[in-house]
């Protein structure tokens, strides 16, 4: 199933290339509403990117380091736009009628640059599931406009994905009619998906390493959410993080060497950076506020 969005595709491919940026992204709601940050991962160079009276969050990198996705609902719905780093320029992809009760969520891009996965509610759900009003779809650049585009795989409520580095397998997680969310497979070349847990608790916004041997992503285990990291040549899963207070939205340094993630295990949701075995856990936001949905940019800081 498509759905036009009337945007041309010009009005973010025909735009100067932005200069690649190192740091982390991430949601606030520090200025009364939900705005989207940018910080380096010393703690330094913190910078506000929106500032409208209605949502932004959900920003998500460009694989170059040169855009930001994120979504918005400056022009009415939940519409997906793109960005500088600076937060100049943006542009939206969908641009639905102001009324439009069609909302999209999460954007991650592909790495071909013309391509993101998201979650939608735009499409009536699929399937004997009782939920599934937000659904996995790709958003697409075909002949001069983006197109929402429900491809054909399992039915569910769905609302978290990550590609693999070479932009041909994405996971996303699903649950219908069972207990927790599962992690799934897509093959975008094949259209085939497969299962990758199959424990009935929750696997949730699954993060995929930058070398494509390991998935990150958030389990619920004893009562909240923990960071597990899925070894996909060997199929073992690691737990690196172990705390009472849940943590979540797990996201990759360059290097893969660490990995910012969501927790509350200091009140509120502030962003915790540690090493990928999980230690040196450090609070990088540390704010009264909440701060959630981090996104480690693939440029290296500079030294």
């Amino acid at each position: 199933m498509l759905a036009s969005c009337t945007n041309p595709a010009e009005n973010l491919t025909g735009q100067e290339p932005a200069q690649a940026t190192s740091g982390i992204l991430f949601t606030s709601d520090r200025t009364g509403n939900w705005d989207v940050f940018l910080i380096q991962s010393d703690g330094s160079g913190q910078v506000q990117l929106t500032d409208t009276p209605e949502v932004d969050a959900d920003p998500a990198w460009s694989h170059d380091g040169r855009r930001i996705a994120f979504r918005s609902r400056r022009d009415g719905s939940s519409d997906i736009f793109v960005m500088n780093p600076d937060g100049s320029n943006p542009v939206n992809l969908i641009d639905d009628p102001e009324m439009s009760l069609d909302d999209e969520f999460a954007p991650h891009w592909n790495p071909d640059g013309n391509t993101f996965s998201l979650y939608t509610d735009r499409f009536p759900p699929r399937g004997s599931c009782f939920s599934g009003f937000h659904q996995i779809a790709l958003l697409v650049q075909e002949e001069g406009k983006y197109e929402v585009d429900l491809f054909d795989t399992i039915a569910g409520e769905q609302y978290s994905s990550t590609w693999s580095p070479d932009g041909r397998f994405l996971v996303f997680s699903s649950a219908c009619n069972q207990s927790g969310f599962h992690l799934y497979l897509y093959d975008h070349q094949t259209g085939e998906t497969s299962s990758l847990t199959i424990e009935s608790i929750s696997h949730t916004h699954p993060a995929w390493s930058h070398d494509g041997r390991f998935l990150a992503f958030a389990k619920y285990v004893n009562g909240n959410n923990d960071i597990f990291i899925l070894d996909l040549d060997t199929n073992q899963q690691i737990q690196i993080t172990d705390h009472p207070a849940n943590d979540t939205m797990p996201s990759w340094s360059p290097d893969d060497g660490q990995i910012a993630f969501v927790s509350n295990r200091q009140g509120n949701k502030d962003i915790f950076i540690m090493n990928s075995d999980g230690t040196g856990i450090y609070n990088l936001t540390n704010h009264p506020s909440d701060d959630w949905y981090p996104s480690w940019s693939p440029i290296p800081t500079s030294p």
